[in-house]
């Protein structure tokens, strides 16, 4: 569309190029392209994949677990992940499983897909934080929402929540880290509501599923979200994210596999009779390259990023203060959120710096995702464009000019 009007378009074949050409064209586009290696990428969730993962794309890269009777080794290393994951979870000793998808908004589309099929149910019970995937799935799967407030951390509240789950509920929702705040619903309180009512409890884990595991204990154990939980029956993880994975890796895990069975439909024509969710053929190298991303970092790896990414939180948060602003809330994971009547202006005075931040809705403010391509050397500088900025954009409650 130009001006309001369609554009004709000539038919005519696809044109042929040399390959210096392609590669002059292609090497263009990267160069307009954000690369998380240069360090300046606080919006996004993703990251740079693991160097072992880079390694190990390319190899896998006609693997397809569509059709897994081509790619038995891809699918054993699946299963092995899945088996992992699971342990990781707390997943019960037998029935579960799960299986690769795209990401969390497949997962989560998937999920409220499969128990709606379950309980027959029409409405689902959310918070208002729940990432936009499940405004596609409320559509596409024809479920009315019933929306739930938060409080002033961001988490969903639970008598609220209570008051709206009912014989309608095809399924409750809760948020291990919102994209917006990265707060944690009360994953506990939300799972026992949801054992009582007899109602399946989805926990959307797709910022926090690689943090809160190797958070130190006490922090941990206060905030429980998976499988220890016996109301909570599926889970979306994003390796894609904090596991340092290629883009799309995507984990959906359930209490029990066999709950599944309505979203498996019959395939006589590939190496397995059924295939189970949205996606026919899937890009699987991402697979072995979640694998190696995963065994080259080991719990151990993954807590030490841990530390490192809310010891850098909470420097930010510091600074913040110093700068005049204050946080949302205290953050538990990697995400520091800031209060700022102009978001929008503090997004573009930085993006015009060469800094990718985020401008947040509810309530407004400026998001900063710190993720492991964040480096230290940088942030000081981060920190000084960001006081420039709020010269020209004060926060709230500074004097004009400041």
């Amino acid at each position: 569309m130009t001006g309001g009007r369609v554009r004709q378009r000539t038919p005519g074949p696809l044109r042929k190029a040399s390959p210096l050409r392609v590669a002059q064209r292609l090497r263009r586009a990267r160069a307009e392209d954000w690369d998380f290696g240069g360090g300046r990428i606080f919006g996004s969730l993703c990251t740079e994949p693991h160097p072992e993962s880079r390694r190990w794309l390319l190899p896998f890269l006609t693997a397809n677990l569509g059709n897994p009777g081509l790619c038995p080794g891809t699918a054993r290393l699946s299963e092995e992940l899945l088996e992992e994951f699971l342990r990781l979870y707390h997943g019960p000793p037998t029935g579960a499983g799960g299986w690769w998808v795209s990401g969390a908004t497949e997962a989560n589309v998937t999920a409220l897909w499969v128990f709606r099929n379950l309980t027959g149910g029409s409405e689902v019970v959310l918070p208002v934080s729940a990432h936009f995937s499940f405004a596609k799935a409320l559509d596409l799967l024809g479920l009315r929402p019933r929306w739930v407030p938060v409080d002033g951390a961001g988490r969903m509240e639970t008598e609220k929540a209570r008051d709206r789950v009912s014989r309608r509920t095809a399924a409750l929702v809760a948020l291990a880290g919102s994209t917006e705040l990265g707060a944690v619903d009360p994953i506990e309180d939300l799972a026992a509501i949801a054992l009582r009512a007899g109602v399946p409890l989805h926990v959307d884990a797709a910022v926090g599923g690689f943090l809160l595991p190797f958070l130190p204990a006490r922090t941990r154990d206060r905030l429980p979200f998976d499988f220890r939980l016996p109301g909570v029956r599926s889970l979306a993880v994003d390796p894609h994210k904090l596991g340092q994975a290629p883009i799309p890796s995507g984990v959906l895990l359930f209490r029990r596999l066999a709950e599944t069975a309505s979203v498996e439909v019959a395939s006589p024509y590939l190496s397995d009779p059924r295939a189970r969710g949205l996606l026919g053929t899937r890009f699987s190298a991402t697979v072995a390259a979640t694998y190696a991303a995963v065994h080259a970092l080991g719990s151990e790896g993954y807590r030490r990023e841990a530390q490192r990414l809310r010891r850098l939180a909470g420097w930010l948060v510091r600074e913040g203060r110093r700068l005049g602003l204050e946080p949302v809330t205290d953050p538990v994971l990697n995400v520091v959120a800031f209060h700022h009547e102009n978001p929008a202006g503090i997004q573009a005075w930085m993006l015009q710096r060469g800094w990718d931040v985020s401008a947040i809705e509810r309530p407004p403010g400026i998001r900063f995702v710190l993720m492991p391509h964040a480096r230290e050397g940088l942030l000081p500088r981060l920190r000084d464009d960001l006081a420039a900025g709020l010269r020209r954009f004060p926060p709230p409650g500074a004097a004009a000019g400041r």
